[in-house]
């Protein structure tokens, strides 16, 4: 289930046979998306991909990124696959991949690695999947290497329950990963925000 893509590698064409189709769900959810003026899913997947790296006030909340306009990897990705599904599209699945982050798949992070004496530390990634293809609508620049081609592990996710269930397996590879460098949890926690501070820091200057 590797997927060679670096992150948002795909193309319009590509995205029509698996996600062009029309926000027809009758969830509040949609009402609210069709207000702000996007009829077509691949519209408003492209409108999050472009719209700034940074967390919202309210991870609870699926529209806070459209709203605050901006998002992270799981804001972005909640929204997308929550109106998926409410439009009776199941087979759009919301995926929290864990991977070893470096500068090489995650540019933007070498400094906070450099000081932490690392060259990668574990980070709970999300996107879409359709039986096994990969679709990443997170925005950040691409690196040397696809995130994908780092996975230690896969885990489909419902958007309702994602920021319990992503912060959990996220906290579970990261204590795990502690031990073995010899590092506490709450360092090599401390690193890994400090690396989201960094994507979003950049992110806000380009």
């Amino acid at each position: 289930m590797m997927c060679e893509n670096a992150r948002m590698r795909t193309s319009t064409t590509r995205l029509s046979a698996r996600l062009q189709f029309r926000i027809s769900g009758g969830s509040a959810l949609c009402e609210e998306v069709r207000s702000r003026g996007f009829d077509f899913f691949e519209d408003l997947a492209e409108h999050v991909r472009k719209l700034p790296y940074g967390r919202t006030s309210n991870a609870q909340d699926p529209l806070a990124l459209l709203r605050q306009g901006r998002g992270t990897c799981s804001a972005k990705h909640q929204l997308l696959a929550a109106v998926a599904q409410d439009c009776g599209h199941s087979e759009v699945q919301l995926t929290v991949g864990i991977y070893e982050m470096s500068e090489d798949n995650t540019p933007g992070v070498s400094t906070v690695l450099h000081a932490a004496s690392l060259t990668s530390i574990p980070e709970a990634h999300c996107y879409l999947s359709i039986e096994g293809e990969r679709f990443d609508f997170t925005g950040l620049s691409a690196g040397n290497l696809s995130p994908f081609a780092a996975l230690l592990a896969e885990y489909t996710v419902s958007p309702t329950n994602l920021s319990h269930v992503k912060a959990e397996l996220h906290q579970e590879a990261i204590a795990a990963w502690a031990s073995d460098q010899g590092i506490s949890q709450e360092v090599a926690w401390a690193t890994r925000e400090a690396c989201i501070a960094a994507l979003a820091a950049n992110a806000a200057n380009d």
